[in-house]
């Protein structure tokens, strides 16, 4: 675990945390497996700066809700800012990603649906770095752009 993920407060919980994006934890509360397909949910612990590469999902939409830190979140060419409380869609296919504004770890709720994606997160943590991309691609995940920067215009 790097230096900047493993000093991220991680709760009260028990739940398995997963390294996401570099500066990224991930918990999955709610696996599809529990919903019968219909969806998942995720947690996200962000460092300052954190941001995943801008993707977009084939099968799923992604719901975020922020609930604590502030973000900026990309959808195709529009920029929100989203402070705790904010309730954000992204649609399947769309170009998305966010990065974590605050001075401080932020965290998401990420509803998937449906559910499954989850499990590539769990993929993903269990293989060489070098087969990252194809395992996303495989569960319908596709890489389109470099992660979002602090300051900068959309991607």
């Amino acid at each position: 675990m790097s230096d900047k993920t493993s000093s991220l407060p991680i709760g009260t919980d028990t739940g398995t945390w997963h390294e996401g994006t570099a500066g990224e934890r991930i918990a999955v509360r709610v696996s599809s497996a529990e919903t019968h397909g219909a969806y998942a949910v995720v947690e996200s612990v962000a460092a300052p700066g954190c941001s995943p590469p801008v993707h977009l999902h084939r099968n799923e939409e992604e719901h975020f809700v922020v609930i604590a830190g502030r973000y900026q979140i990309l959808i195709e060419d529009e920029l929100i800012d989203a402070p705790v409380g904010t309730s954000v869609t992204v649609p399947k296919g769309a170009r998305h990603s966010w990065l974590n504004i605050s001075e401080a770890p932020s965290r998401l709720l990420v509803v998937l649906t449906p559910g499954g994606f989850e499990r590539c997160i769990e993929t993903i943590r269990d293989s060489p770095a070098d087969k990252t991309l194809e395992i996303a691609a495989s569960y319908g995940c596709f890489l389109v752009g470099p992660p979002m920067q602090a300051g900068q215009p959309n991607p």
